[in-house]
């Protein structure tokens, strides 16, 4: 399969040969100094994505975006602008001429890489991965159950523009429907369903490709998370806890974790740290007879609401 190409426009070569050093793995990197370089590029070739940086001499971003849309090669092209600053009029002009995204320079790595994929998910080109259409799926549930309608249609449609299955996609077309009728219970019942659908593939894909590990390593894991709570490290709790969901470390111990996650995106560090220590007694005071119990309870539980509401 070939590399996506990224065209990469910045009148600075050290930020340019950063680009191409941290993206050469994954896409084919296109680096131009100026804008007017790029332009001339573009009636020659075709492109997947612009990183376009917006503060450049003689020809700034919004300038060179204009002159792309107005060629054959650069009308439907997927732009993100690097900027050294967030301005808000400097964005909104970017949306009128259609840029997907903006970064920040200096820009985090990981971030960078992010918000390409989100763009290229967005546009069907790659697919959303099932935690992360998962997350938004239940982003959208809270949403409606909070009565925040607007919110959850433009979270349920921001879905519907990337590349999921038709299983999916065709439930959450229905939620749409059903909140633009102002049908809300329905909505929710049918998001639901969607969420449990999607609950028990994922756990079920998990559970198949989990790795070994002692019971006494989880708690010490655990333990280590709990930690980095302690001392106010939560993105690194975060990592931890995602690591241990890499091994078999049963249903039951896997969804309290994922309820911890939950809470700690949403900066909520004293249940999460709650919900911790108190795993960790369970794992400590229960034998191994009762945590089995506790796995079949839960699988029960799942079981049975998922036969009762994915027809």
């Amino acid at each position: 399969m070939e590399k996506m190409r990224i065209l990469a426009i910045d009148d600075n070569t050290v930020n340019l040969a950063t680009l191409e050093q941290e993206l050469k793995t994954k896409y084919e990197v296109i680096p131009m100094i100026s804008g007017r370089r790029a332009i001339k590029y573009l009636y020659r070739e075709n492109v997947d994505l612009i990183l376009l940086d917006v503060e450049m001499p003689i020809m700034d971003g919004i300038e060179t975006l204009k002159e792309i849309r107005a060629q054959e090669n650069g009308v439907t092209v997927p732009v993100i602008f690097l900027t050294a600053k967030k301005d808000k009029a400097t964005v909104i002009d970017g949306a009128k001429l259609g840029i997907m995204d903006y970064i920040t320079k200096p820009f985090d790595p990981e971030d960078l890489h992010e918000r390409i994929e989100r763009v290229f998910k967005r546009l069907g080109v790659l697919p959303m991965e099932e935690e992360e259409l998962y997350a938004r799926v239940v982003g959208a549930l809270k949403d409606m159950r909070a009565e925040h309608i607007k919110q959850a249609l433009v979270k349920t449609e921001e879905v519907l523009n990337y590349q999921i299955d038709e299983e999916v996609s065709g439930r959450i077309r229905n939620v749409a429907s059903k909140l633009k009728q102002g049908n809300v219970d329905d909505a929710i019942e049918m998001m639901s369903r969607v969420v449990e659908y999607l609950d028990k593939r994922l756990n079920t894909g998990k559970k198949v490709n989990a790795l070994p590990i002692a019971e006494s390593e989880i708690s010490v894991r655990i333990l280590y998370a709990k930690d980095d709570l302690e001392n106010f490290k939560r993105k690194e709790s975060i990592v931890k806890l995602r690591d241990l969901q890499r091994y078999d470390i049963g249903s039951y111990v896997y969804n309290v974790i994922e309820q911890v996650i939950t809470l700690l995106e949403e900066y909520d560090e004293v249940k999460a740290e709650e919900m911790l220590k108190k795993v960790l007694d369970e794992l400590k005071n229960a034998p191994s007879s009762e945590l089995s119990k506790m796995e079949n309870e839960e699988a029960e539980k799942k079981n049975q609401g998922y036969h009762s509401t994915i027809k």
